[in-house]
């Protein structure tokens, strides 16, 4: 099992993408969230497979 968390917020996913903050909201808005309190999480596993889908390879077209 690895240790980081199961849960990641959008200062986490600015921080591991590498990305803005509107990028890091626009992604978390196409997945399921978790709240907490006042705090807004999405899974890891979630953002994941949402990469996956929207990672296009060399020579592949967009449908």
């Amino acid at each position: 099992m690895t240790d980081r968390p199961r849960l990641i917020d959008t200062r986490g996913l600015m921080a591991e993408l590498g990305v803005r903050r509107a990028t890091a909201e626009t992604i978390m808005r196409r997945l399921p969230t978790v709240r907490v309190g006042r705090r807004v999480y999405v899974h890891r596993a979630d953002v994941e497979t949402y990469l996956e889908q929207n990672t296009r390879r060399p020579g592949e077209v967009w449908t």
